[in-house]
């Protein structure tokens, strides 16, 4: 998905949210020192950490990322520093990128113990291969990532605070798309384009109701979910025309709730989300206020009110 060349050009927006968060990223990218990205599964945080690296000083030199999540428990000290019995060495991924950039996506998932031996290597890039008591040197970018924010870790017991804390200096903070809905706009057509070219098929097009449809979805997996989402769409098109039954998304939205999903907002605010997502999917299939108002046993003038709060139109 990503390049050896990916840069912030790569990153489709128009919001001014946005804009601001990129401009951030370009003044920490070129700064040699540890850097976190935190943001939604979906938002592109790999993304970032790549175009960072590529405009950094170390842009040349290696560029290597890896899941914490999926290091297996018993080999994730060896995998990170290397590993000497006596007669055999490896090395671990921090000395096999010395002079570029390691990514460590999910790092709240690093044991305890391993964030203890991550913090002494970012403090002075020193660390031990497992099995031995001989110091090494590799002088490597960290960037770390994260879905949660982390000083939730901290609260949770899942993140050292001393290590949140070394790491909470240069922070970009990723917004969801559903906090700039304004950028589906541009990433609607460019996805058709893209997934037509690889399903070999005529673009299909689309009309105000399905774009105002999008615009007020909540994308709990944001991008990742919005382009599959178009993918299964474009797949079930008539006509070459795109159809929000298509999008098949309000049942996965119920499903995928997650308790950071929504932050600090209020229970008023998270039941408007639903309605909003409520109202917009009964829309599409009663297209008249009217119609919907008797659907839904209210007023006419209530449902007009509230297609009018949520920005909801055909």
């Amino acid at each position: 998905m990503f390049s050896e060349k990916t840069s912030f050009s790569d990153i489709i927006f128009q919001s001014e949210k946005m804009r601001s968060v990129i401009e951030t990223a370009k003044k920490f990218a070129v700064l040699d020192a540890p850097l976190l990205i935190q943001g939604e599964t979906g938002t592109g945080k790999d993304l970032f950490a790549r175009a960072c690296h590529n405009l950094s000083p170390r842009g040349t030199k290696k560029f290597i990322a890896i899941n914490c999540a999926g290091l297996p428990p018993e080999d994730a000290e060896s995998e990170m520093f290397g590993h000497s019995d006596g007669n055999n060495e490896t090395i671990g991924f921090f000395e096999y990128a010395d002079g570029g950039t390691v990514l460590l996506d999910g790092i709240s998932e690093l044991s305890l113990y391993l964030q203890a031996k991550l913090l002494r290597f970012i403090t002075d890039g020193t660390f031990k291969r497992v099995g031995e008591e001989k110091g090494h040197y590799a002088n490597v970018r960290v960037i770390c990532t994260s879905q949660v924010p982390l000083h939730i870790c901290v609260k949770q017991g899942k993140m050292r605070g001393d290590l949140f804390h070394r790491l909470d200096v240069l922070t970009i903070n990723i917004p969801s798309l559903r906090e700039r809905p304004e950028d589906i706009d541009l990433l609607l057509p460019l996805f058709i384009k893209q997934i037509s070219t690889r399903l070999s098929i005529n673009q299909p097009s689309y009309n105000d109701t399905f774009l105002s449809y999008l615009k007020n979805y909540t994308w709990s997996g944001n991008i990742r979910e919005l382009y599959n989402a178009l993918f299964r769409a474009c797949s079930l098109s008539e006509n070459n025309q795109l159809s929000v039954s298509g999008l098949n998304l309000i049942e996965q939205e119920i499903l995928s709730l997650t308790v950071e999903q929504f932050q600090d907002e209020t229970l008023d605010e998270i039941m408007g989300k639903f309605e909003a997502m409520v109202l917009q999917k009964f829309y599409s299939e009663y297209p008249s206020t009217r119609k919907l108002a008797a659907r839904l046993g209210v007023s006419h003038t209530a449902i007009a009110n509230k297609l009018k709060q949520y920005g909801i139109a055909r």
